[in-house]
Formats: structure tokens, sequence, C-alpha cells
């Protein structure tokens, strides 16, 4: 090796330098450490929600092809759509228990005016709304409620009623929207909220048992109706075009 190799390998100023570095062990650094164990943390709780369970069945998908006719929608349960309606608006005050709030607002479990037979009064409430002092099972209570008649149509009260009286231990018939629909137009000119003592001058009735009369089958031009007697005579009258009985 020529002087100039040597000085080359050498340096100017640091000292000796190997020509051929060799390869040493170090620590790992520990973002790469924590990047290692995130992506191991991820990949198991992705497993554990998505493999269901490593069940063959869960992954045998069968394709259908060609056109698939929908499903027809039947109507919605009223019980589920008031239940829904209760839980927007009217929880706050009545509690998701049906309890209410002890000498604010009146319980709706077991309530006089919630199962009682007169089922009109209580649409009365929730559609005028009802202020000052009442009593309900036993407690007394002052305070106001707003009228609902706005806000809602007559099978979304039907429904929260529906729901209200089959829920937390109570057991009555459904409302039928129709009888909301009725009560809504007898009640139309009124703009005030109810007082307990002009609620109870409302005649009570059970909405619930209404039933209608079934149409008769419609009569027939010249056919004598059910049960009554042809006219004098009309028996003996020749049909038009024949000829008068021989005398």
């Amino acid at each position: 090796m020529n002087s100039e190799e040597r000085e080359s390998v050498r340096g100017p100023s640091t000292g000796p330098v190997e020509a051929n570095p060799r390869m040493d062990n170090g620590p790992i650094p520990g973002w790469l450490i924590a990047v290692i164990g995130f992506g191991i943390f991820w990949a198991g709780a992705y497993l554990f929600s998505y493999s269901g369970g490593f069940a063959a069945d869960v992954f045998d998908y069968q394709p259908k092809y060609g056109v698939q006719a929908a499903a027809a929608a039947g109507p919605p349960d009223p019980k589920v759509l008031g239940k829904k309606l209760f839980s927007a608006n009217c929880v706050t005050c009545h509690q998701a228990n049906g309890q209410g709030q002890p000498g604010q607002f009146p319980p709706l479990a077991g309530s006089e005016f919630v199962l009682g037979d007169a089922s009109n009064r209580l649409i009365a409430i929730v559609l005028k709304g009802l202020q000052g002092p009442v009593q309900v099972k036993g407690q007394a209570f002052n305070n106001a409620m707003q009228p609902w008649e706005g806000q809602y149509t007559d099978q979304q009260l039907a429904a929260i009623l529906s729901y209200v009286r089959s829920d937390w231990g109570n057991n009555g018939p459904e409302i039928p929207p129709e009888a909301v629909k009725a009560m809504r137009e007898e009640l139309k000119s009124r703009k005030d909220q109810w007082t307990l003592a002009e609620l109870m001058q409302i005649p009570p009735k059970d909405v619930t048992k209404q039933g209608g009369t079934p149409p008769q089958p419609q009569q027939q031009a010249g056919q004598p109706q059910g049960g009554s007697t042809p006219p004098s005579g009309a028996a003996n009258s020749p049909a038009p075009g024949s000829s008068p009985p021989a005398k």
C-alpha cells in the first residue's frame, strides 16, 4: 500500500479509520415498539369484533341471482311507534318507568286516568293539555301539561296512548286512531288547557269499545224490504204484457 492509500484510510485528523466498518447490536427504539404493540392490539380487537366466533356458518354466504321481490312492509306496530315518540318527548316529565316525579308530574303506571273506562278524557288531555291541581293514585299534583294536538297526528297520538296503556304493568286496550280523530273534531273550538273540574264534565266514554253496525245489503229497485208485506192487490196484478185471467 503506497503513502496516498494510507493517507486516505487514516484521514487527516480523526486518527485511524477502519476501511470496512462492522455491524453492531443496538437497542430497539421505543417508538418502534409502541407502533408494533398498537398494531397487535388493533388486530386482536378487530378479530374479536368481526370474527363471528370463527363459526363456519357465519361466512357461508350464498348469493341470490336475478330480480328479488321486496318484502311487503306492514304497518308499524303502534306500541313500538308509541314508545319511540314517548321517549322523545314525554319521558322528561313522566320518566322512563312511568312513575313521574313526586309532587310535580303524576305517574302513568297504574293511573286511573290512563286505565279508566273514560278513555275519551285521556285523549282530551293529550289534545288540549291539563293544568292546575289533580289527584292521581291518591297523590296531589299541581302543574301544567302542554297540549300536543299540533305536534302529532291522530295515528301518532293513538300510538303514544296505546303504549302508555300497555307498559309498566298497565294492560289497557289500544286507542284507535279513529277515536283520536273524532275527539279532535269534537274539541276543535277549544283553545285552553283543561282543568280537572272541566275535564270531569266530559261524559265518560270508553272509545276502545266503540263498534259500528254492519252495513245492510243494498236493496234492489222494486224489491220489498225484508219482513214487509206487499201492497194489497199486488199479488193478483198481472205482469206487464200478460193477458188478464179468464173469468
